[in-house]
């Protein structure tokens, strides 16, 4: 059954077209992701859907009675309301009017009495609609199940980021939707949070439409995909390594018909040349005839030719020029404590980076990862007692919150400061950043998270470090620019220390993962998924539960595992294997259509879909056993 679609909608802000020709269809149960370059206008058609815009052109087709469920990426809740009276806060103002109407209705005289009477149905439709007397105690089994379980009577302000994230979740849940919009969900939650939303959204009977640069969680979620660029849409069957596969498989085999028409065209124009010379030289009309008919064959020639390949949006390009060190020590952290008031972050912390090292540093939110960058950043030195940097490295820091930026400096007054001496310079770094001539002399206080992020970046580049730490590097960033920066790591001959909540990110940059527990360091060699697969569980469908606090995870036990089966173990066991082997292949498609060998290409993405459909096939076994 059809939900919702979009034919050729067009819409614009004022002056500014943000959708030309956007055409998709979203069907029951149906799992989408909506990607794209930052600024191309996915929120946008996430309130079209919601009904919170209307279109300047084309049609949105709507299924009866289709309840859409919206959870918008900035939500402004009432901090001094309660965590329940927010959720019921729509139905609150319901009930209030419902009141009202019978009030009016009790002394309502004889010729006000159908008036009345209408009015008070019509309120009382309203309240029904909005979930009806069983609401409230919906709310709070749903708040339970949600994991926010007896915080009913707590301030929204005491909240954490991604708890609010919840709320707004359990708000958009009380609708019962036929169809869930989720505009960047993933934000403030941590990796258990994130593996928490996976399991929940894999779970959800309703159709889905998920807005997320997490490249992970699309994978995970979605079995469809629709990339959106330059106001129009195009669909993808798969989740998101899928779409890239075929995506830049389509680009290789679209540049190759590119060169080839062109190279056609170049002999037609010659030919028509040649032609026009004979006809001039020579009385006979054959040639004139002959001259017509090539003029019309390079004419169609032209009309049926290749469009040029579009270069990809949001490409930023980047390269880190550091050599290799002679050094053998990056960090030395050597009894390290931290503590805010009774709450212990650290309690005599050890940890040693070599050079050349890539450490991916996690841990739950409120860990202390960010308190511990900061303090490197601000004491680090090769003679201090307890945070030793390696003697002559240069460090290169990517601050979550930007605090290193200066928000009353202009765009080339920040360069300035960090070290790039001229206008020209300036402007030829942070070009390859995405920004304009006119950026430079835009307020940094008044720039976008993203370009505040990128930004942040090119000053990185200006300051050539040996030792890159960086936290969160790619917030605000959208995926062509978080695989930029990826690539310029991969070829990174210095030191990393990333803290990221983006697995893909750290798949591709750490080769060792440290993560903070009991105020302490633990490491374990290997990239995240190898981690996570070995020392986490799976998101546990039957818990439907998530923390976003670390003290509430602390005191939170685990359920104990049920002991697999002989049978179960094995499949199990080919699952994880499996699903390592599909990395490689993901990995193998893209660096074939990257390089631009379109045969090897090919040959991987059709391994890769066979491979999906044996996974699947283990994973519906796997299943129906634990069942």
């Amino acid at each position: 059954m059809e939900l919702i679609r979009f034919q050729n909608v067009a819409m614009d802000y004022g002056h500014r077209e943000v959708l030309l020709d956007a055409s998709f269809r979203i069907n029951a149960g149906e799992k989408i992701g909506l990607i794209g370059p930052n600024g191309a206008g996915k929120t946008s058609i996430a309130r079209l859907i919601a009904g919170d815009q209307s279109v300047a052109g084309g049609a949105i087709t709507r299924a009866p009675g289709l309840r859409v469920g919206f959870v918008r990426q900035q939500v402004e809740h009432d901090q001094q309301a309660t965590v329940l009276d927010s959720v019921l806060a729509e139905q609150t103002r319901a009930l209030a009017a419902l009141r009202e109407h019978e009030d009016r209705l009790a002394i309502a005289t004889t010729d006000e009495m159908q008036h009345e009477l209408d009015a008070y149905e019509a309120a009382r439709e309203a309240f029904d609609r909005t979930g009806g007397d069983g609401l409230r105690a919906r709310a709070i089994a749903t708040l339970d199940a949600l994991g926010l379980a007896g915080r009913g009577d707590q301030r929204v302000s005491a909240l954490s980021g991604g708890e609010k994230n919840v709320l707004s979740l359990t708000q958009a849940l009380l609708a019962e939707p036929d169809l869930l919009v989720l505009d960047e969900p993933g934000n403030h939650l941590d990796f258990a949070g994130i593996a928490w939303l996976e399991g929940f959204l894999a779970r959800f009977r309703g159709a889905v439409l998920l807005i997320s640069h997490n490249r992970y969680l699309l994978d995970r979620v979605v079995t469809g995909i629709v990339h959106l660029a330059d106001g129009r849409t195009t669909s993808y069957a798969g989740n998101y390594s899928a779409y890239r596969a075929t995506s830049l498989r389509a680009k290789l085999a679209q540049r190759a018909d590119y060169v080839a028409d062109q190279k056609r065209l170049v002999q037609l124009e010659e030919l028509v040349k040649r032609f026009e010379e004979l006809a001039r030289r020579t009385a006979d009309p054959a040639w004139g005839k002959r001259l017509r008919a090539r003029k019309s064959q390079l004419s169609r020639a032209r009309e049926d030719a290749t469009e040029k390949p579009a270069a990809e949006a949001s490409k930023i390009r980047m390269n880190f020029s550091a050599e290799a060190s002679r050094a053998d020590i990056a960090l030395q952290v050597r009894g390290y404590s931290k503590a805010f008031g009774e709450r212990q972050l650290f309690d005599h912390a050890d940890l040693e980076i070599s050079c050349g090292e890539r450490v991916a540093l996690l841990g739950p939110n409120g860990s202390g990862k960010t308190t511990l960058l900061r303090d490197i950043i601000a004491h680090g030195a090769w003679d201090h007692d307890t945070l030793r940097i390696g003697p002559s490295l240069r460090v290169g820091y990517c601050a979550q919150e930007q605090e290193v930026l200066d928000n009353d400096r202009t765009v080339l007054g920040q360069m300035i400061a960090d070290g790039v001496n001229t206008r020209d310079r300036a402007f030829n770094l942070l070009r390859q950043f995405l920004f304009v001539r006119d950026d430079l002399d835009k307020r940094v206080g008044d720039l976008s998270g993203g370009e505040r992020n990128r930004l942040q970046l090119a000053r990185l580049i200006a300051q050539q470090p040996d030792f890159l730490i960086l936290d969160e590097p790619t917030n605000h960033l959208d995926i062509p620019a978080c695989e930029a920066i990826e690539e310029a790591l991969t070829e990174f001959k210095g030191t990393i220390l990333a803290v990221s909540h983006d697995r893909y990110f750290l798949d591709k940059i750490a080769g060792r993962v440290v993560e903070v527990r009991d105020g302490a360091f633990e490491s374990y060699v290997g990239n995240f998924s190898e981690y996570w697969a070995e020392h986490h569980e799976q998101p546990a469908a039957s818990a439907g539960r998530i923390a976003t606090r670390r003290h509430e995870r602390e005191r939170t036990p685990r359920p104990a595992k049920a002991p697999a089966s002989g049978r179960t173990s094995e499949l199990q066991a080919r699952i994880e294997e499996s699903e390592r082997e599909r990395g490689v292949l993901e990995k193998r498609v893209s660096d074939a259509f990257t390089r631009g060998d379109h045969r090897e290409g090919t040959r991987a993405a059709t391994l890769l879909e066979q491979h999906r459909e044996r996974l699947e096939e283990l994973y519906a076994r796997w299943v129906a056993e634990e069942g």
